[in-house]
């Protein structure tokens, strides 16, 4: 079994996945019934993650052990910030809304609206940058890793789905278009390509890993699995911090 097959069994093992798979807020962007307030707020608290990940992702560069591995992985910060950014932007424009500025890496006054983290989403980003910032490069590799894998599983999934209900004549595709582009981005074959690669670039780093080492990346995807249902979660629940500090 290869430690990346380990890492997802491990987060198999709590049940998360399983979990994942029939989250209310994907299921109901496949039946077109989830509210779009709820779906904006997943949006945003995305966007703001993705510029700690893409923060992340340059760290691992910077510490990287070649300097083919540093290029790749500004590579991966680039594809977060222009592809996955991308499609929150055009979300943005069709909502009419601001860019948003979270107090993160990507901050600062002037550049618009400002909306605060969620707890979740702190939480996530701060355990994500901790590992990274202290751990030894394969750990950080592998808390990065959920959020590449969960992702295109999870949209390979609804994928597959959408087409199932397609051919039963069940999807309605003018209520469903706003979540077709995310499905379509996940699902899609440039995504799944990417995740390979990054799997692969894990394999390559855990060369010489003992199995403490083994363990302890075992417990950053666990975390990052039930991270990533959590953010799922918070959007139902539009969740916020109880007072406002920006």
């Amino acid at each position: 079994m290869t430690v990346c097959e380990q890492l997802w069994e491990a987060a198999k093992e709590t049940g998360v996945l399983d979990a994942t798979e029939n989250h209310p807020f994907l299921l109901q962007m496949l039946s077109g019934t989830l509210p779009l307030p709820t779906f904006k707020h997943y949006v945003v608290q995305d966007a703001m993650y993705l510029t700690e990940f893409a923060a992340c992702l340059r760290r691992l560069s910077k510490a990287a052990p070649t300097v083919d591995l540093a290029g790749r992985f500004e590579d991966f910060a680039k594809g977060a910030e222009e592809a996955e950014m991308g499609l929150h932007r055009g979300y943005f424009d069709s909502w009419g809304i601001k860019p948003v500025v979270g107090g993160g890496a990507g901050g600062g006054e002037g550049k618009g609206e400002k909306v605060d983290f969620t707890p979740t989403t702190m939480m996530y980003t701060s355990y994500m940058t901790a590992v990274v910032a202290t751990r030894p490069w394969h750990e950080g590799v592998a808390a990065l890793l959920p959020c590449f894998w969960v992702y295109q599983w999870v949209g390979d999934i609804m994928l597959h789905k959408r087409e199932e209900m397609k051919s039963r004549g069940e999807y309605g595709s003018e209520k469903n278009e706003v979540y077709d582009k995310w499905i379509d981005m996940y699902g899609g074959l440039d995504f799944e390509k990417e995740v390979k690669e990054y799997k692969q670039i894990l394999e390559d780093a855990c060369e010489g890993v003992d199995g403490e080492g083994v363990e302890r990346m075992k417990m950053h995807m666990k975390r990052g699995c039930v991270f990533e249902y959590m953010f799922w979660e918070q959007s139902l629940k539009d969740e916020k911090f109880q007072f406002n500090v920006i």
